[in-house]
């Protein structure tokens, strides 16, 4: 079994793609609905239930309800579920099990960890209605260039798609990988993970033997490939690279593009909602917000006007009725769009910018400030030539940055950064924090693979480093 249910996966279908065509009222009205809906079987959590007191789930506003973060509800995970057949404890032990990646938890749970990047992993649970509905949403609203084709063959039976990735845990997207694979034959044969926890070489050598047609993986790491693409070690000619899962910026895209050649479409998911988001042809995101309600918040969980950056950021997950994500502190920095976009979609528009924890303390015994990771990001941004880093804070005020990327060209962008970088420093009174510089450096990754491009030393490291 694989949380796979034909019927139900037809209606989220029709639905998903009637939506894309409705008007800004009935979005909102399905939206309502949903959220009615998803109270509703709430009650069947013993958290919600005291939550809600017995008020009807159809006179609740989303302000009437509490925010939530991953460290509370999975402390309290038992209260927080609504089967109470899925125990923590036996979860774990699940998903300890690479070879029952993509399988059904008790025939009818697919299940899935968050890195625990930042902070403790979560395990999240979802059953064959909330799958149903990323299904949809993936084979509906993912742009693809050759429209005729897709509308043929919109699962990819016909074409070889690679995801490049971890694909020995029980993440999102190699667990959803794994589960279409065991789902059909077809697709076993022309869909394949692909690890790039190998070396490089052995890696290039199972692209090629493969030869993708379609190749989905995060960001940083199209930027590994299109290095070797360009120093001609990886002889491959996709036509489409599938992004997401991390920052996607301008010159990334370029860089990947003009490597292979290839269209590059960007998307935006999380372990809490797998399919936030798709790209449009004019390369902005729009919010599934028929199945998906994001709050951008300010510092004390305010909301902030449209089109101004939250500090975080609020989910309300209206698929999964299993584990209910009402609220839940995500702790991405979104903005929602107050124009509509060119491509005449009515599905919002939203721009991702970062992480609501990408805050760095820099300073020493007789002082500290803290910094936007944003901000620094930014600074190495400007220098075009840089198109992959990261940025390590090695200690209070040390930072460290590295790129994979090596040659003369490198180097003297590596210089032009340190030296943006020391400016900026000395501007915000930092003068004292040394910056230094590595070429050809592997990144630092999280278990699933992501990268982060600023990584700061947590907060109570800080606190041993300084006494």
């Amino acid at each position: 079994m694989h949380a796979f249910d034909p019927w139900t996966g037809g209606i989220a279908t029709w639905e998903a793609m009637a939506a894309t065509v409705s008007s800004h009222a009935t979005l909102k009205r399905l939206q309502s609905q949903r959220l009615t809906s998803l109270l509703t079987s709430a009650k069947g959590s013993a958290l919600y239930r005291r939550i809600l007191d017995g008020r009807p789930a159809g006179s609740l506003h989303l302000e009437d309800l509490p925010i939530m973060n991953k460290a509370y509800l999975m402390a309290n995970f038992h209260d927080w579920v609504c089967d109470p057949r899925l125990e923590l404890a036996a979860l774990r032990q699940f998903i300890q099990d690479p070879s029952l990646i993509g399988s059904a938890y008790q025939g009818r749970f697919l299940v899935w960890e968050s890195s625990g990047s930042h902070g403790a992993p979560g395990v999240f649970v979802q059953d064959a209605a909330a799958m149903a509905v990323y299904d949809a949403l993936e084979a509906t609203r993912r742009r693809v260039p050759n429209l005729p084709l897709h509308l043929l063959d919109p699962w990819g039976v016909l074409d070889r798609i690679a995801f490049v990735g971890a694909t020995n845990g029980h993440f999102a997207s190699t667990v959803s990988v794994e589960r279409l694979r065991r789902l059909n034959p077809f697709l076993s044969r022309a869909l394949q993970g692909i690890s790039f926890l190998q070396p490089l070489p052995a890696l290039a050598r199972e692209l090629v033997s493969f030869n993708p047609r379609v190749i989905t993986t995060y960001p940083s790491v199209a930027i590994m490939l299109a290095e070797e693409k360009m120093r001609g070690k990886l002889d491959i000619n996709p036509r489409e690279i599938w992004t997401g899962g991390e920052t996607l910026t301008d010159a990334m895209r370029t860089a990947i593009s003009q490597a292979f050649n290839a269209e590059v479409i960007n998307s935006y998911g999380a372990s809490e909602f797998m399919s936030l988001a798709f790209e449009c042809a004019h390369q902005r995101l729009h919010l599934n917000s028929d199945w998906a309600i994001l709050e951008p918040v300010d510092e004390m969980n305010r909301p902030v006007p449209i089109g101004q950056v939250g500090s975080t950021t609020l989910l309300t997950n209206l698929a999964n009725h299993v584990q209910p994500i009402i609220r839940y502190d995500l702790g991405d920095r979104v903005s929602i769009a107050s124009m509509p976009c060119e491509c005449g979609s009515v599905l919002p528009v939203i721009e991702v910018q970062g992480r609501s924890g990408d805050l760095l303390h820099l300073g020493d015994r007789h002082g500290q400030a803290a910094v936007s990771a944003l901000a620094l990001s930014t600074v190495v941004e400007s220098i075009e030539e840089l198109v992959d880093f990261q940025l390590i804070q090695t200690a209070p005020n040390e930072l460290e940055l590295n790129t994979e990327l090596g040659g003369p060209m490198v180097d003297e962008a590596l210089r032009r950064a340190k030296s943006a970088l020391d400016h900026y420093l000395t501007s915000q009174n930092l003068g004292r924090t040394q910056v230094s510089c590595n070429a050809a450096r592997p990144s630092v990754r999280g278990r699933n693979g992501k990268t982060h491009r600023v990584i700061g030393i947590p907060n109570h490291d800080l606190l041993q480093w300084l006494a």
